[in-house]
């Protein structure tokens, strides 16, 4: 009988964030010098957000029903929080937002992903 490690188990429940129940996000940045973006939801960790240009992007699996926030930071000035509603396992959103003159506006064309 294999014996599961640690390791093993944490990597296959982090691929399993990345499947089918992903919840997108996308955060495009207007102003300038951004260095970062961040999400928490549920009182989760924080997971990094990948930058693409001048974007920020990531894909993650709701393992909670709750809400939370996306904290783009910035060199020279506070960070800009776009508010994350309500997320659920199951249930695939795609979160876009835009942050220009300081504020954060969220795309309102949220559908469940893949219908």
């Amino acid at each position: 009988m294999k014996l599961i490690t640690r390791a093993t188990l944490t990597a296959a429940l982090g691929l399993a964030a990345c499947g089918a129940d992903a919840n997108s996000f996308e955060v495009e940045v207007r102003d300038p010098g951004a260095t970062g973006a961040v999400l928490k939801v549920c009182r989760s960790a924080e997971l990094t957000l990948r930058r693409d240009g001048d974007r920020f992007v990531a894909a993650h699996g709701a393992g909670c029903e709750g809400s939370g926030e996306i904290l783009v930071s910035f060199a020279d000035r506070p960070p800009v929080s776009c508010p994350v509603g309500y997320v659920t396992p199951g249930l695939r959103l795609e979160w876009r937002f835009i942050v220009e003159n300081g504020h954060c506006r969220a795309l309102i064309d949220q559908e469940p992903a893949g219908e």
